[in-house]
């Protein structure tokens, strides 16, 4: 894939206002989570490079929606159920919004869709992000959304250290990506262990801000 550097900063972009849809959506405040958006944004963008590059089907059908889930339950905390829920309601939000795009943008034309809905790779996470972004805002501001589903975002003692420390690796982290992101991945083997390992490091921060600001 040309241009995949770009395209990783677009999935960050994209999985974030995902993540801040879902949050809107189940009238949570967004501010608590932000660093819940962060990690899960990046560990997500590591599995649509994966699913894009190599593994299209089983990414479309099993990786995305299992880490969605994942991510749901671990770093949102929230129950399995209601993760599964949370991001069935979101995954088709979005894959229903990006269909009708395609077929608005190509006028109802089967062929000119199919073709499109394969190669298309720029355009939906453009115009997907504004449309979360924008949905998001509209329903803050009507104060519109379901309140069945509670979120627990971490609430540690203030330890500004520890909070420092974690957004210098994180920040260095999407750096990293970036860089290493904007570099052809040439065989399945490379993707695999590239994101993988980039989201094992992800988790491995995450773990280490949450037991020191816990300590």
């Amino acid at each position: 894939m040309e241009q995949l550097g770009l395209f990783a900063v677009l999935c960050v972009i994209f999985w974030s206002s995902v993540f801040a849809l879902t949050l809107v959506l189940f009238r949570q405040n967004i501010k608590p989570h932000l660093k819940s958006i962060i990690v899960s944004a990046l560990i997500m963008t590591q599995v649509t490079i994966i699913t894009q590059t190599k593994l299209l089907f089983l990414g479309l059908v099993v990786l995305q929606p299992l880490f969605t889930i994942l991510c749901f339950t671990f770093f949102f905390r929230i129950r399995l159920a209601s993760a599964v829920l949370v991001s069935l309601v979101v995954i088709l939000y979005n894959v229903i919004s990006e269909m009708l795009l395609y077929l608005i943008t190509t006028r109802f034309q089967l062929e000119a869709f199919i073709a499109l809905a394969k190669e298309a790779t720029f355009l939906p996470a453009i115009v997907l992000t504004l449309l979360n972004s924008t949905t998001a805002l509209v329903l803050s501001k009507i104060r519109v959304g379901f309140t069945f589903v509670r979120f627990n975002p971490i609430t540690p003692s203030i330890n500004t250290h520890a909070k420092s420390l974690f957004f210098i690796l994180s920040g260095g982290l999407i750096l990293l990506v970036i860089i290493i992101s904007a570099l052809f991945l040439g065989t399945m083997i490379s993707v695999l262990a590239y994101g993988l390992g980039t989201i094992l490091l992800i988790v491995l921060i995450h773990y280490l801000y949450v037991k020191e600001v816990s300590d």
